[in-house]
């Protein structure tokens, strides 16, 4: 029997038109399952249709009758408002990146809607019953002292270490030429592909077989190849809370050149053959010259798997869900005393919790 019964809402799970689409949720929420978690999923898919969101809504209701859950656990701030939307079961929200301090255009200036997105989060943290964010600097900005850091973890069996030479025989990739990872869309603007383009030309000068290689919308098998098969990743992004990828690259020991954007400073602390350097073309090109002609790959793997690892961070995340459930058990002890009544669905009516 399970211990904890959770209705996952988010408007990020790979689905068949990008199998990519927030694997790190679905990888979170696997990773409960042997700590005696039974999830279902509520997807509100809003990159098909805005509509989905108020479907969701509709559908959540659903699930509520239909279904006895011991609390909602709600991935992005957009789908926390799709969990919020009842007040039978305690709300979990976890906040992954641009729904905190919103988001910017490539001078990384906030945008109207990311304001927009910032303020939503806001109010809307103050009305969870628990909030995750990925980051210290997330939490600063969010300004709630009671919100959890807990960044997402990596899945280490996955991002493994590969041959180099292996890994490129396999995805049909040259043996001979450079390869700059980078593992995003290059036409979203805060990942500031038009920057990192910049940086491969000026390091051309001295590295001439150096390429671009933009991986996105691929499964986590493919992507881990890919980084297994280049020579150095290049993050570059205006806006992150706890970039995955940058966690990925380290489990797999590919060298990094990033900006300090996020939380990166605080993963590459303790690591070795990685570089932290300001947002300018030559600095990071010499780095990116540097990485490539050294050759060889970094030392980060130890860290990652000391500190960021999936089962270390699930069983935080089991903490919150404890501190929830004690917290909404208390209001309901608080409203019992007063003589209110509980809201019609709420877990202590007609279920023991085990």
């Amino acid at each position: 029997m399970s211990q904890y019964r959770v209705l996952v809402v988010t408007n990020l799970w790979p689905y068949d038109g990008d199998p990519s689409y927030g694997s790190f949720v679905q990888a979170q929420m696997e990773s409960l399952r042997p700590l005696g978690v039974d999830y279902d999923l509520l997807f509100a898919n809003g990159r098909l249709s805005r509509w989905n969101y108020f479907r969701a809504i509709a559908e959540l209701k659903r699930r509520l009758r239909s279904g006895t859950y011991d609390l909602i656990h709600a991935h992005m701030g957009l789908a926390g408002w799709i969990g919020r939307c009842q007040l039978s079961l305690p709300l979990v929200v976890s906040f992954l990146g641009n729904d905190i301090p919103g988001k910017v255009d490539r001078r990384g200036r906030t945008t109207f809607y990311g304001r927009c997105l910032e303020l939503s989060s806001m109010v809307l943290a103050r009305l969870a019953g628990a909030v995750i964010v990925k980051s210290q600097e997330m939490k600063r900005l969010l300004r709630l002292k009671s919100a959890y850091v807990i960044p997402n973890g990596v899945d280490l069996s996955r991002f493994r270490l590969m041959d180099r030479d292996a890994a490129r025989r396999a995805l049909g990739l040259s043996l001979q030429n450079k390869f700059v990872l980078f593992p995003y869309r290059p036409e979203e603007p805060r990942k500031r592909y038009d920057l990192v383009q910049a940086v491969v030309e000026r390091a051309r000068s001295s590295v001439p077989e150096l390429e671009i290689l933009p991986v996105s919308r691929l499964p986590q098998e493919q992507v881990a190849t890919y980084m297994n098969a280049a020579d150095v990743m290049v993050m570059a992004s205006m806006l992150e809370g706890s970039p995955n990828a940058v966690k990925e690259a380290l489990a797999v020991n590919l060298p990094l050149v990033t900006v300090e954007v996020g939380d990166t400073a605080e993963l590459l602390e303790g690591t070795q053959g990685n570089f932290l350097v300001p947002r300018d073309v030559e600095i990071m090109a010499a780095k990116v010259i540097e990485a490539c002609q050294r050759g060889g790959r970094s030392s980060s793997r130890e860290s990652i798997t000391r500190r960021l690892s999936m089962e270390q961070i699930a069983a935080q995340v089991i903490q919150v869900y404890q501190a929830a459930l004690a917290h909404s058990k208390k209001q309901s002890a608080s409203n019992i005393r007063k003589g209110e009544p509980l809201p019609a669905g709420h877990p202590q009516i007609g279920r023991a919790h085990v």
